[in-house]
């Protein structure tokens, strides 16, 4: 198997340098597709140590269409985030697991309290074959749920690409 995370992050710090950034936010975008899979970022800032991510979506570029098959396979995948990614400032657990609409939502737990907000990561499992990595704030004086940034090394970042695509292979 390829190791995606490094092409990604090589790729994505060429693209940094090409400016592709939304002015309003000053976040890029990065977009890989290969016979396999589907990468996008969406990133804030990259330099050789590190990156300031927004989001991480990993998909295969084929389906799958048995629904048994898809609830099989998003059992498997949200027990394998739970065992493998275990490398984040907190560990992931299991929040929903949506057979109807085949998908599963798995958070970091516990997450990381600090200024009266709580702090954590999720990722969306989808049909089985996408995952779908973020961060969230929640404010617990304004009951307000926040998308934020994660900051991570580029070895940390890689790893989590090459996770994610061994949990949807």
């Amino acid at each position: 198997m390829l190791n995606y995370g490094k092409i990604l992050s090589k790729e994505i710090r060429e693209e940094k340098h090409h400016g592709a950034a939304d002015p309003k936010q000053k976040l890029y975008y990065y977009q890989r597709e290969d016979a396999d899979y589907l990468f996008h970022v969406k990133f804030k800032d990259i330099d050789r140590f590190g990156i300031v991510v927004d989001y991480i979506s990993v998909a295969k570029t084929r389906p799958v269409l048995e629904v048994s098959a898809i609830n099989r396979r998003l059992d498997e995948q949200a027990e394998a985030i739970q065992k493998r990614v275990t490398f984040l400032l907190e560990e992931f657990k299991l929040i929903e697991m949506d057979r109807q609409n085949k998908c599963a939502q798995l958070r970091s737990y516990p997450p990381h309290k600090a200024d009266n907000a709580k702090y954590y990561y999720e990722i969306m499992l989808d049909e089985g074959n996408k995952a779908h990595f973020q961060r969230y704030q929640y404010s617990i004086q304004d009951k307000r749920y926040e998308k934020i940034t994660s900051q991570f090394t580029t070895e940390t970042f890689e790893r989590l690409v090459d996770e994610l695509v061994k949990i949807i292979a």
